[in-house]
């Protein structure tokens, strides 16, 4: 290896951070976040926030943005806020929960049990 790739290597090692989520993430059930009246399914979700895939706004890191939750697609959604904390090239939206209807919160914590 040459010198450059020994040093491009531990660059890497040192640059990584560690998982800093404090809540742990589910996928199932499958919850529903809709935003500007387009469903997304979230990738994964927390008590603390969620991941959404398909997102074509116009959104930047720190917005705050508000919509509805819901756990099936044919049921009514609650109303929730929550800030923008990262986004990434294909549609990757990452969402921390500033104002979650505590229906949600208490299915959330049920099924991370």
């Amino acid at each position: 290896m040459s010198l450059i790739a020994r040093f491009v290597e531990n660059l890497r090692g040192r640059l990584e951070m560690p998982e800093q989520r404090a809540a742990p993430r589910a996928s199932d059930p499958a919850l529903i976040v809709c935003l500007d009246g387009v469903d997304h399914r979230a990738r994964n979700w927390s008590t603390g926030g969620a991941c959404i895939e398909g997102f074509s706004g116009i959104l930047g890191v720190g917005d705050i943005v508000s919509g509805t939750l819901r756990w099936k697609k044919i049921a009514p959604g609650q109303p929730f806020a929550a800030e923008v904390m990262r986004i990434e090239a294909g549609g990757l939206l990452a969402l921390k929960w500033l104002d979650l209807p505590e229906r949600i919160l208490l299915r959330m914590e049920t099924e991370l049990e």
